[in-house]
């Protein structure tokens, strides 16, 4: 009886340790590639766009995302995570032909998911209950 106890001790201890670390590295990763994002977006939004350096930002928040995705991956569910790839493509090809407007729409769409994302695997009350 002992050693069963110690047994789901332990494995109740490595659960809540797992789930904070991974909460941690969920919560970097939004923030830092949100900040990212809205400074891209403040960019955008000027009226002396250098399309050199909007594509230097895009593919260096493209290739962060993929750094990112490959250890999220392992415990975040995947249709969420193809959304926001998806929508940082999309961002990176709309940079690319200039068309700057919809690229402002799949920054935002890319910030909105990766928020959800932060908020669905928070450790809250209401994803408790």
């Amino acid at each position: 009886m002992y050693k069963e106890a110690v047994i789901c001790v332990i494995t109740v201890i490595a659960i809540i340790i797992l789930n904070i670390l991974t909460g941690n590295y969920t919560k970097e990763s939004v923030s830092e590639l949100s900040s990212e994002l809205y400074k891209l977006r403040e960019e955008l939004s000027e009226e002396n766009i250098e399309d050199e350096e909007i594509q230097k930002k895009a593919d260096y928040i493209y290739d962060k995302w993929n750094k990112r995705y490959n250890v999220l991956a392992y415990y975040l569910e995947h249709d969420e995570l193809e959304k926001v790839g998806n929508s940082i493509i999309s961002l990176r090809s709309a940079i690319n032909t200039n068309e700057y407007p919809e690229a402002i729409s799949e920054l935002d769409e890319s910030v909105f998911v990766l928020k959800h994302i932060q908020e669905k695997n928070s450790f809250d009350m209401k994803n408790i209950f």
